[in-house]
């Protein structure tokens, strides 16, 4: 190649560079590089409350559930109490005789006399009840002689105990825990201040030591009736107890 050949190619390559650095015409220029804004942050969505419909269902069902594992431990109770006696029993076979856990029979009980006491207040709230009853029936007939209420108390009563002689029995016994006895003679001193004040009320004066004597014998009558192996025994003499009170004197003779 000449010199001249040489010069002209040298040229050549340098004005193709310099075309390259030009921009294309035909080409859009490309916007400058710009920041994404940051978003806003989006706002957490509060917890939806619980439709009250809902929860209140859910709690009564909760309640239902609690008041039938309380009733299982107290029939599971009252079974192991009346045939195995309150010393023999234990808690684990309370529990697995209802179906239930040792934690539930804590959470509604202190512990097995806690069983015990409730199953006493229960059935002597349920006499109280059955007698007030038989009490309220008895005036609504027009029975207004002092006595004659307190026999058809003294009848339901005995109908309650030859009822549950299971439990009538179990008390009567003084199978329970310690210091039942004093629950039991307290019960009964409570029972005689009633009586008296039953006939203190009424209109014609009563002897206070009859209806003293009245309570006795009906204390002596539960311990029999319920104690008895043979209930059609026991029954026969629950209706002889009330006809001898029937004709014990209570007038006052002051």
């Amino acid at each position: 190649m000449s010199a001249d050949q040489a010069e002209r190619a040298l040229g050549a390559s340098r004005d193709a560079a310099r075309d390259s650095r030009l921009p294309d015409p035909e080409r859009a220029p490309s916007a400058p590089h710009q920041r994404r804004a940051p978003s806003a942050p989006q706002q957490q969505r509060a917890p939806s409350a619980p439709h009250p419909r809902s929860s209140a269902e859910g709690q009564s069902r909760g309640a239902e559930r609690a008041a039938a594992t309380r009733a299982a431990l107290l029939t599971a109770a009252r079974e192991i109490f009346t045939s195995a006696g309150y010393a023999q029993a234990g808690v684990t076979g309370i529990v697995a005789a209802a179906g239930a856990s040792v934690g539930s029979l804590y959470h509604h009980f202190t512990g097995k006399a806690d069983l015990y006491l409730t199953l006493f207040e229960e059935f002597h709230a349920g006499l109280t009840e059955r007698t007030r009853a038989a009490v309220r029936a008895a005036r609504e007939r027009g029975v207004g002689d002092p006595k004659q209420l307190f026999l058809a108390g003294a009848g339901a009563y005995l109908d309650g105990c030859l009822s549950e002689r299971d439990l009538a029995a179990l008390f009567v016994r003084g199978d329970g825990p310690p210091g039942f006895d004093l629950v039991m003679r307290q019960r009964q001193r409570e029972w005689a201040d009633r009586n008296v004040e039953f006939f203190a009320r009424n209109a014609e004066p009563v002897d206070e030591a009859a209806a003293v004597v009245l309570t006795g014998a009906m204390m002596l009558a539960v311990a029999e009736v319920s104690l008895g192996e043979d209930e059609t025994a026991a029954r026969r003499l629950a209706d002889g107890v009330l006809d001898v009170i029937s004709r014990i004197d209570i007038a006052s003779r002051c």
